[in-house]
């Protein structure tokens, strides 16, 4: 059951790559009832100015930084009250770059190239749902 009193928790995509964030957001609508894409942006300023903003959870890609750094954005993120997963590229793992994003209140930090599975599994973790057996 949903932590909101029976809606499903919000959850915000930050990606410059439009067909990664809508893949993400129908893959929660077909998979999981209880987590919503509310918000995708492809812009840190618009993400911030949103009506929808902020949501119980943002999927932040890293490759969207831009001029201020991912540890910059998860605490900003992180200060509105939302969870935050981080996602990358295999090219920009980095076990530094991983370590000062959870270290700035990351939930987590993902390579966008595993399963939505997956990161379905963590976001539900992330805002405190409990995970989904093929029984449920």
């Amino acid at each position: 059951m949903s932590l909101s009193g029976g809606r499903p928790e919000r959850v915000a995509v930050l990606s410059q790559d439009e067909a990664y964030s809508a893949g993400l957001r129908e893959w929660f609508r077909a998979h999981d009832p209880e987590l919503a894409v509310v918000l995708e942006s492809t812009r840190w300023g618009d993400l911030l100015q949103a009506a929808d903003f902020p949501p119980e959870l943002v999927l932040l890609d890293a490759a969207t930084s831009g001029r201020s750094s991912v540890a910059s954005r998860v605490r900003t993120v992180r200060a509105s009250g939302a969870a935050v997963i981080v996602l990358s590229r295999a090219d920009e793992e980095d076990a530094a770059a991983a370590q000062l994003a959870l270290s700035s209140g990351a939930f987590s930090v993902l390579p966008k190239s595993v399963p939505l599975g997956l990161i379905g599994e963590v976001a539900r973790a992330a805002v405190g749902l409990g995970v989904v057996t093929a029984e449920d």
